[in-house]
């Protein structure tokens, strides 16, 4: 369930990020409502609109916590490769620890480029959706499972 959450907060926070986008765009439009700001607001408005992305941040961070309750889940089950399921624990591990440490000190963003926060967690989702794609499930030995 944890994981599962983590998931939709991370899905819910790209709908606001997009919402946000249309709203700018609707703002920068030439629309009835926006004569009612001048010519130095309505930018300054719209602009407000697109650096919305902190919400990423704030998604990556449920990203990363529920894809290492996942990751844990897959290395215990034993479906998928175990390296393949330790490199998911570790590199989403790595996304929430940055992403928490980001939220600390926002000047850790010089220490650790903001793209190593998540890049190696999308590797391992590339690869994991490869894997199961082209390999499938391992099926379990009932016999040897205790």
């Amino acid at each position: 369930m944890l994981a599962a959450f983590g998931r939709l907060a991370y899905g819910l926070t790209w709908l606001l990020i997009t919402l946000n986008l249309f709203t700018a765009l609707r703002l920068l439009s030439d629309a009835d409502y926006s004569r009612a700001f001048g010519p130095v607001q309505l930018p300054a408005l719209a602009r407000l609109y697109l650096s919305g992305y902190d919400a990423y941040y704030i998604g990556l961070l449920f990203w990363g916590l529920g894809t290492t309750v996942g990751s844990y889940l897959w290395f215990k089950s034993s479906y998928i490769p175990r390296a393949l399921a330790a490199f998911g624990v570790i590199s989403s591990a790595w996304c929430a620890v940055c992403t928490f440490v980001f939220y600390i000190f926002p000047d850790f963003s010089k220490v650790v480029s903001l793209s190593w926060f998540d890049s190696p967690l999308a590797i391992f989702e590339l690869a994991l959706s490869f894997w199961l794609l082209f390999k499938g499930l391992r099926p379990l030995d009932i016999k040897t499972r205790h």
